[in-house]
């Protein structure tokens, strides 16, 4: 699937690489293009190497075949995307975009002269949620925050919960899913196994999915991803408000750094999630390195 988004020859190149261990693919004019593959390898003709003689170097006219293509030829159209730094395809791969910011009035209108891409694939991993499922669901569903740094298994742990707690608990889960890569909606079909009693909202942001979606659609529980401003955070207090559990995920690799996030106060001084999963990279995506309760008392290591 991602090779119809790649210039040629570089698609050729990712044809030969088994996708299941792919992570992402970072494209610099003018440079090696670099593959995280389970390490960092750059991209030759035949596949990874160490060598970077043997690398593809990329030039502007693949950064724009990509993101053409990705558009699918009408940039306008995507650029309520574009201006906030990505671009989301099918399959759930998302375009990380960098570049020149137009500014107005204080406001980003779009990006231009992209200099770089980061294309992230996603994936899925049945049953990697299962080591800290009973710490978010026994006796009952608890408000969770699961925190990691950028490319450490988050979202893939939150696409395994959804399916966990929709299969095991017999739960209404609603996934507001604002850049469309917790489900990967492709004519209102999810192309993930998310569970019997899951639905979905794409598109649209966290404060709009959860104070309407709770009205429309009566969840249990709500799961969404990267929540990181005020916006967010007054929509996930508003859901809790409600009587729904939320479980949700945000940018951080420690409660230390997590506790001096000024936006994050409200969640933190209200005690708002009863428990918290921090993950890294450390060992691979998705190691866990702690459980916590609300207080911040380490449950699991």
């Amino acid at each position: 699937m991602i090779e119809r988004y790649l210039p040629v020859i570089v698609g050729k190149a990712i044809a030969q690489l088994n996708l299941a261990k792919l992570g992402e693919i970072r494209m610099r004019i003018g440079y090696p293009i670099v593959v995280d593959y389970g390490g960092i390898y750059y991209l030759g003709l035949n596949g990874v190497t160490d060598v970077i003689s043997k690398s593809i170097i990329c030039d502007k006219a693949m950064i724009d075949f990509v993101v053409t293509h990705a558009c699918e030829n009408s940039i306008y159209a995507y650029n309520e995307e574009i201006k906030q730094g990505f671009i989301t395809v099918e399959g759930g791969i998302r375009i990380g975009l960098a570049g020149t910011c137009v500014n107005e009035k204080n406001t980003i209108k779009t990006i231009k002269n992209l200099s770089s891409i980061n294309i992230r694939l996603p994936h899925e991993i049945r049953d990697c949620s299962l080591k800290i499922l009973e710490f978010i669901t026994e006796p009952q569903i608890v408000n969770t925050l699961i925190l990691s740094p950028p490319g450490a298994g988050k979202t893939t742990l939150l696409r395994d919960l959804a399916f966990q707690i929709s299969q095991r608990y017999i739960k209404n889960v609603l996934i507001i899913d604002e850049r469309n890569e917790i489900a990967n909606v492709v004519n209102g079909v999810s192309q993930y196994k998310l569970g019997i009693f899951c639905d979905v909202m794409t598109n649209c942001t966290k404060q709009f999915g959860l104070e309407n979606g709770i009205r429309s659609m009566r969840p249990d529980v709500v799961m969404t991803d990267e929540i990181a401003n005020v916006d967010d955070i007054n929509a996930v207090l508003y859901a809790q408000g409600c009587g729904v559990k939320v479980i949700a995920t945000t940018h951080c690799d420690n409660l230390e750094n997590l506790q001096t996030k000024k936006d994050f106060q409200p969640l933190l001084s209200n005690k708002a999630f009863n428990r918290y999963i921090v993950l890294s990279s450390r060992n691979g995506a998705g190691t866990l390195e702690g459980v916590y309760d609300k207080n911040f008392k380490c449950l699991c290591m």
